[in-house]
C-alpha cells in the first residue's frame, strides 16, 4: 500500500491524464495525552521517588551504625593497647588521655553533634546518643566497657559482647538488650558494645 494516492486529474500521462500525488494520512497520530492519563503518571512517579526515598534513609542509618560499630572497635583497641603500656584499664570518660598515642582521632558519633567534647558518657544528644565507657574498679581497673546505640538492629549485635556495666565507675550499660525486638528509638536499647568482662 502506498502512501500516496492517486487523484484524479487531467494532463499528460498513460492514458491522457495527469496523475497527482498527495499524502494520504496512513497513521493518524492522536492529539496529546488526556489528563486522566498523565494523573496517573505522575502518581506512579511520585509513589516511586517516596520509595526511593525510604530506602536511601535506611542505607544512611545502616551506614552511621556501620561507622558506630567501627568506633567502638576502634577504641576497644586503643584501650587494650594502654593495658599493655599500663598494667591496667583506661579509667575515665574523657578519651583524651588516649591521644595520640593509642587514637590518632578520637571517634565520635556521627549523628550527635553535641558530643565534641571526647566524653564517652553515653548521654543523649538530640536524636542520637554520645559513646560510652564504663570500668570497674574505680582505681587500676582490670575491666572496661565501651558501648555505642545505634540506630537499627545489624547482625553484628549478635557478636557483640553483651556485657551488664551499670554500677560501674563511668557510662554503665546493660549491653544485653539488643535483640531484634529492642532495637526501637528509646535510648540504651540498641547497643553495640566491646570490652572486658
Amino acid at each position: 500500500m502506498s502512501i500516496f494516492s492517486i487523484g484524479g486529474g487531467g494532463g499528460a500521462g498513460a492514458g491522457g491524464k495527469r496523475r497527482n500525488l498527495r499524502p494520504v494520512n496512513v497513521l493518524k497520530l492522536s492529539s496529546g495525552f488526556t489528563l486522566v492519563e498523565l494523573l496517573v503518571v505522575i502518581a506512579i512517579i511520585g509513589i516511586l521517588a517516596t520509595l526511593l526515598l525510604l530506602q536511601l534513609g535506611t542505607a544512611r542509618s545502616k551506614a552511621r551504625d556501620a561507622a558506630r560499630i567501627a568506633h567502638v572497635n576502634q577504641v576497644r583497641t586503643a584501650v587494650e593497647f594502654y593495658f599493655d603500656d599500663n598494667g591496667s584499664y583506661f579509667a575515665s570518660t574523657t578519651m583524651t588521655g588516649l591521644t595520640p598515642k593509642y587514637l590518632t582521632q578520637i571517634p565520635r558519633d556521627p549523628l550527635a553533634a553535641d558530643c565534641t567534647n571526647n566524653v564517652y558518657d553515653g548521654r543523649v544528644s538530640g536524636g542520637a546518643q554520645c559513646y560510652g565507657y564504663a570500668w570497674t574498679p574505680a582505681a587500676n581497673p582490670t575491666k572496661y566497657h565501651v558501648w555505642a546505640e545505634l540506630e537499627v538492629w545489624a547482625k553484628a549485635l549478635d557478636q557483640d559482647l553483651d556485657l551488664n556495666s551499670i554500677g560501674w565507675s563511668g557510662a554503665g550499660v546493660n549491653g544485653a538488650i539488643d535483640g531484634k525486638a529492642n532495637c526501637t528509638t528509646a535510648a540504651n536499647d540498641c547497643v553495640y558494645d566491646q570490652g572486658q568482662p
